[in-house]
């Protein structure tokens, strides 16, 4: 059986760590100056090198060679007892399979016990988050005094788990992600070692897949050399890895810069044409568009790790959009993959989705003008004689009871965002259905949503309770949905009921109507003000 490509090429000095100078300097210095720690907390991403830094360390402190400057020399007889995994010494624990704290307390007891053949011995803990509470405290007096002959090097991908009590006691290292440049180099040389063809751009996008990590970078490299090709191209990588083409993602994103619909729409379905799996294709959208945003708006092409071909175009990219519209149009993205992940999604959520993001974060359609309550006019200032009383107008007619309540485009456009923000905690799926909808009004205690197309709204009716949820909280009293099609128009506002107000007496009617007012005029008086009539 032959061994896996990662394994075959583990780092086993300080100088095959790829990414992490840092880390490697300073352990160097503290060797050559004989400031060995006690315990040590290596942290980061996984496949950073962790678990092999702490492999390293232990041969360094045990290596015998004469010279500081040469350790590990991997040649002396510890240095090969470590790399074959024979040495007594090195103690490695996976606390994900021992997390109890009788495993812990077993470790406790042992470690007393002197090294047989070594200076140190070292004992690695790997994920040692993943220990319980009570074997932290078990831990935690030995992790502060340990004997003189023992090392503690503790690895975790969350070092947030790890009790502040531990991480006070330990010298701590953060390992970074690796660089996608630094991740296609190493993987050139191994190729080249292992006298596999592999092209530059192919290197690059398993650099890129790899986000980071150099061991998945590795294994991705051993899976498509498994296929026997002669050479390695990137064609040939993402056929295997189930990519889509990076020609073919910057494509679909110059259609949705260049706002065509159809275009959009072509090309996505030319793409599911050929087998592409929908989550790849958002997944790779929204780490596109992050880049195009980035180089938007820092205009710093050092913020985006990409080969030099690739940041040219988006590059070019960036200047066709605006920072806000590719803030929306990222969580429209991220918005579909989380509605692809519900049964029977289909190509719905990533169609609304590009669809949506040729509006790029416009404002939404204007609502249908709502009807509003008719009021009476209000009374013309009128001139009395001093002896005239005046009435006050009639109130204001009421409105039927079927007539929409009055609100303001503004407000019906707050509440339409809330909603439909609201909904993606019941249904991802359906929230993005929602945002092709649109707000025309409330009729009584309805809240109608207009639809352009019968099987987005029979999809809503389909999860209605729900939305009639988000509904009333939104709107602050229950309420129902009403869906219907975008052309709809509300009811109109009923008028004004008519007046069952007795006759005025005179005196008391209106100014215009009041006989003493009518008898000045006729007279040739000129009505100067109203004063309210004294009883006496």
């Amino acid at each position: 059986m032959s061994q896996a490509l990662y394994r075959r090429y583990r780092p086993q000095s300080f100088d095959d760590l790829v990414g992490q100078d840092h880390v490697a300097t300073t352990l160097r210095n503290a060797l050559r100056q004989g400031r060995i720690g006690h315990a040590y907390l290596l942290t980061g991403p996984r496949g950073t090198g962790k678990t092999s830094t702490a492999r390293i360390l232990a041969k360094a402190v045990n290596c015998q060679a004469a010279e500081v400057e040469a350790r590990p020399d991997n040649t002396c007889a510890i240095c090969q007892a470590i790399n074959e995994g024979r040495l007594l010494d090195l103690i490695e624990i996976d606390a994900a399979s021992n997390t109890s704290v009788d495993d812990i307390r077993e470790l406790r007891d042992r470690v007393a016990f002197v090294p047989s053949e070594a200076t140190y011995k070292v004992y690695v803990i790997d994920e040692v988050h993943m220990l319980s509470t009570s074997a932290f405290n078990a831990l935690l007096k030995t992790l502060e005094e340990p004997p003189p002959h023992v090392i503690f090097i503790l690895a975790t991908t969350e070092p947030h788990k790890i009790p502040a009590t531990v991480i006070s006691r330990c010298q701590r290292f953060d390992f970074h992600r690796i660089s996608t440049r630094q991740v296609a180099a190493h993987l050139g040389a191994l190729a080249e070692r292992e006298g596999i063809t592999v092209t530059p751009e192919a290197l690059a996008v398993i650099a890129r897949a790899a986000t980071g990590s150099m061991r998945d970078a590795i294994s991705l490299l051993d899976q498509i050399t498994a296929y026997g090709h002669e050479q390695v191209d990137a064609e040939l990588v993402r056929d295997i890895l189930g990519m889509v083409s990076g020609a073919a993602i910057a494509e679909l994103t110059d259609a949705i810069a260049g706002g065509d619909p159809a275009a959009v729409l072509h090309k996505l379905h030319e793409l599911i044409g050929q087998g592409v799996e929908l989550g790849q294709l958002v997944n790779q959208l929204i780490d596109h568009f992050r880049s195009v945003l980035l180089l938007n708006v820092g205009r710093d092409p050092t913020l985006v790790d990409l080969p030099d071909a690739m940041l040219v175009t988006m590059q070019a990219q960036a200047q066709r959009f605006e920072a806000p519209q590719l803030l929306h149009d990222i969580r429209a993205l991220n918005e579909a993959g989380l509605a692809l992940k519900t049964p029977f999604a289909g190509y719905l959520a990533v169609e609304l989705a590009l669809l949506d993001m040729l509006d790029r974060g416009a404002a939404p359609v204007a609502p249908a003008p709502m009807a509003v309550a008719q009021t009476a006019p209000p009374a013309r200032p009128a001139t009395v004689s001093p002896t005239a009383t005046p009435t006050p107008p009639p109130p204001a007619s009421p409105v039927s009871a079927g007539a929409p309540a009055a609100a303001s485009g503004a407000e019906l456009d707050q509440s339409w965002k809330q909603i439909v923000g609201g909904m993606r905690q019941y249904s991802p799926r359906i929230q993005a259905i929602l945002r092709s909808g649109q707000p025309l009004g409330i009729e009584d205690d309805q809240y109608v949503i207009g639809f352009a197309y019968d099987f987005h709204r029979d999809q809503v009716q389909g999860a209605v309770d729900q939305v009639n949820a988000v509904v009333s909280t939104v709107m602050g009293r229950p309420m129902t949905v009403k869906l219907v099609d975008s052309k709809y128009h509300l009811a109109a506002a009923a008028p004004a009921a008519p007046s069952t107000q007795p006759a005025s007496r005179p005196g008391t009617a209106e100014p215009e109507e009041d006989p003493l007012v009518k008898t000045a005029r006729e007279l040739g008086a000129t009505v100067a003000r109203i004063k309210p009539a004294t009883n006496s």
